[in-house]
């Protein structure tokens, strides 16, 4: 993959402008687009990215992972969260991927993914991997619920350039590990690191509320519960929610 990054001061977001750069031009994979402040950072479902200037990692990345089955495009975020695990983890313990996007610290949000793919036909066209990770950013606004960042749990700053050099690094990897097809090897550690894995623990549907644990989590992003009953259930992200 390329080296290839584009540094901004500020923007809306890195996932907008990355999908715009995409209408115009085909950057070479594994372009970057790094800004310093993002003002309107975007998450799952319309969620927005909290990100005080200048004191986080707001970036995306272009892909071309035409390599991949459509019907398994989860698994590029299995990569992209044990990347992110990698990284963290040289710093801190407890660290988590919090089914289907996030990456916590103990039961806090450090991080959190934005995949967007183009799809054309059977095959992939292109994707950009949004990435937000709270690095020296201490205090949060009330409407933001269980935020951490790197400086509030190891005490200490970091440069931002070096942090995002080197979890380049590990995205890299682990994305030569899904395009050699060690998908063995990506499952394994994926579930080993996903939070509440094997733990009883509280959901709620839309028929109510029940205690299960996560059993297996699909490359196509299906959770696999087994209740205290022992009840095995599958549910896509909208279905379910952690208590």
């Amino acid at each position: 993959m390329a080296n290839k990054i584009i540094e901004l001061d500020t923007t809306e977001s890195t996932n907008t402008y990355a999908c715009n750069l995409l209408k115009q031009e085909e950057p070479p994979e594994g372009t970057i687009i790094w800004a310093k402040e993002q003002t309107h950072g975007r998450g799952r479902d319309k969620n927005t990215w909290e990100s005080e200037k200048w004191k986080n990692l707001t970036m995306s990345i272009i892909l071309y992972p035409t390599f991949m089955k459509i019907e398994e495009q989860f698994l590029l975020s299995k990569v992209i969260s044990i990347a992110l695990f990698d990284y963290l983890s040289k710093f801190l313990t407890n660290v988590f991927i919090k089914w289907p996007n996030d990456i916590y610290v103990n039961n806090d949000k450090i991080a959190g993914i934005l995949i967007e793919n183009s799809i054309i036909g059977n095959r992939f066209a292109h994707t950009v991997v949004g990435i937000g990770l709270n690095v020296n950013q201490v205090r949060f606004s009330n409407n933001v619920p269980n935020p951490t960042s790197l400086k509030l749990q190891s005490g200490r700053d970091f440069d931002l350039q070096e942090c995002l050099y080197e979890l380049n690094k590990s995205i890299k990897i682990r994305y030569e590990m899904l395009r050699s097809k060690n998908i063995g090897k990506i499952n394994t550690d994926y579930l080993s690191h996903v939070y509440r894995y094997k733990i009883l623990s509280a959901y709620r549907t839309e028929q109510g509320e029940f205690i299960a644990k996560i059993i297996d989590i699909g490359n196509n992003g299906v959770i696999v519960l087994e209740t205290n009953n022992h009840e095995i259930r599958r549910y896509t992200f909208d279905e379910v929610s952690f208590m």
